[in-house]
Parts: C-alpha cells; structure tokens; sequence
C-alpha cells in the first residue's frame, strides 16, 4: 500500500500499470465527492424510491426499492451466516448507476491521473460501459475471475471493507478448467477437478474504506464484504494494453451501432442486448436477436446494412473532401 504521496502518477504507470503488478493506494480518492458522499444512508434516503435489481441466486433475481433493500442488510447478513443453504446474501452488483442517476457521475473524476483511460478519447457512442457501483451486505462476494477484455481496473471501498484474493496470471493454470471454462471455488476447493490448486500462490489483503486497488490485467481476483460496503469500480484501457484492446473495442462498438439501429434508440448500459455487444464473439447472437424481436438472420442483415450505410457515408465524405481539394487547386491555379 502506498500513499499518492509517495509516488507519482508516472512512477505508478511506469512501475505498476505498465508492468501489471498490482497496488493499493491508500488516498487517491481523498478529494473526490464520492468519498464523504456515497454511504449506505445516502443511497437509502436520497435514492431510496428507485428500483434495483439484486442477485440473490435466483434467475429472476431480487426487485425492491433501494430503501427496502438497504434496510434489510443485517437481516440478509445473519440469514446466509446462519443458513448456509440459503447462500451468499443479495448483492446489487454492477449497477450502471449512471442509467438511473446520471448525476453521480460529476463525483468523481471521468479520468485519473493515476489511472489513464484511453477509452475516453473514443467517441461517447463507442466506450463500454465499464462503470460499475457495488452495494451489499456483510458475506456478498464476487468469485474468482479475470475482468473483461483482459482490462485493467480499479476499485475504491467508499464505505466498509473487502478481503481480496488474487493470483498471478502464470498461476492461472492451476485455478481455471479450460473444458468446462470455469475457476475453482475458494470457499470450497475440487481438488479433484483442480488437483494443482495449492501450488497456486494467493495474495491476500483487506480493502480499508477510502483505499483502492489497482488490479491488473488477467489477474484472477476474489473478494468478500467483511462488514456492509459501497465500492466503485472501473475497468479502463491503460496505454500498454491499448494494442490487445482495439479489436474488441471496434467489435463493440460496430454491434452497439447495429443494435441501436435495429431499435431506433440509443442504448443504456443496463440493457440487456448489451451483453451482447460486449461479449459478441462468446454470447450467441440468437439470444441478443430474440431480445430484439428478430430472428439471427435479420439481426445479421440488420448489422449488415449498418456497416453499408456507414462505407456510403465514409465515401461521400471522401469524394466532398476530393471535390473541395479540386476545386482549391483551380482556385490557386487562376491566381
């Protein structure tokens, strides 16, 4: 853990972010809004009428205000400690605060000197949605994964704290089944399935309130609440990773353009054909299209016709540029 006072932004990218080690630094947040503002009694009273939707384990998941919810902590946190067959408590998970509250984001900065986001110089259209709050009870915990599109990240505890465990990526090979494409369960090991699970090396570390860590790219990360918590996190392009990155950005951002096409509207980030445009080349297209109302076959000319529209436009754009250059070469030549 180190404080911004000991190393500067450039010290961090060159040292941390460039060579993928993970840090916590202990005071990055200090200044920002977010940090005094976003607790538990905030959310409750401030947007405690607005509907949230909370995992529970069920596949239709939990749907109550967020006063109702936040109130019901302790109860949720007793129950799973006391009846472990009922399983980690609700957990609003990824919440893309900013569909529903668009005014959170002026707490905190869009882009951090510590933590350079190159998906900010695309167009708004063609950035990710990759902001997310967590709000839960003591238990809620996020299994062992490695973040989307192979991304950095950072999360800052806002409220409570977090154990975390995380592995090297050379040690993802005794973690992860690569037939079934999952990872071992911390909290209840297979060794059967994971025969080499101890010979992976964990650091372990808790998340003070006001601290965040900076997790690197294809590290495979756990965390559990140890007490009730509010964390923000966001996964951003550092500029080592920006070559690995260009090709799943420009996917997305063609199949945004053709699914808000197909709708006639623009996206929110909690909709759910957008997990189809994040995760194109492994979710099937014939769910994303049933979503929309349409078979895969007219979603594919649908895209198809997109991508024509935008070659007509880029063309025409061109031959304007190629005319108004003709016409400044006979201008000079009379001159």
């Amino acid at each position: 853990k180190k404080s911004v006072a000991d190393i500067t932004p450039e010290d961090f990218e060159k040292q941390y972010v460039t060579r993928g080690m993970p840090l916590v630094l202990k005071d990055v947040i200090a200044e920002w809004p977010a940090a005094s503002k976003w607790k538990l009694d905030y959310f409750a009273k401030t947007h405690g009428d607005l509907e949230v939707v909370a995992d529970d384990g069920t596949r239709e998941k939990l749907r109550l205000p967020m006063s109702e919810y936040v109130a019901n902590f302790e109860t949720y946190s007793t129950r799973s400690e006391t009846e472990p067959s009922v399983g980690p408590p609700p957990y609003l998970r990824t919440w893309n605060f900013y569909d529903d509250v668009p005014e959170l984001l002026d707490d905190f900065p869009p882009d951090s000197p510590y933590f350079r986001d190159f998906f900010k110089t695309l167009k708004p259209s063609w950035q990710p949605p990759f902001t997310w709050l967590f709000l839960g009870p003591r238990g809620c915990q996020t299994r062992l994964h490695v973040d989307v599109w192979h991304t950095d990240a950072w999360l800052c505890m806002l409220e409570g704290r977090k154990k975390f465990v995380m592995y090297h990526p050379a040690h993802l090979k005794h973690i992860f089944d690569e037939d079934t494409q999952t990872y071992v369960d911390l909290n209840d090991p297979n060794l059967q399935k994971f025969p080499n699970f101890a010979k992976a090396i964990p650091i372990e570390f808790v998340l003070e309130e006001g601290e965040t860590v900076f997790i690197p790219r294809k590290w495979p990360h756990y965390a559990v609440a140890l007490n009730h918590t509010v964390s923000l996190t966001v996964n951003f392009l550092s500029a080592c990773n920006r070559r690995a990155c260009v090709e799943k950005a420009i996917a997305y951002a063609n199949r945004r353009e053709a699914c808000e096409f197909v709708l006639g509207r623009g996206l929110r980030a909690s909709d759910n054909v957008m997990k189809f445009c994040v995760h194109g080349g492994e979710l099937n297209k014939n769910l994303a299209a049933s979503i929309m109302g349409l078979t895969a076959e007219a979603l594919t000319e649908k895209m198809n016709e997109k991508k024509r529209e935008r070659l007509r436009a880029e063309a025409a754009a061109a031959a304007e540029q190629e005319e108004d250059e003709e016409d400044e070469e006979e201008e000079e030549e009379k001159r």
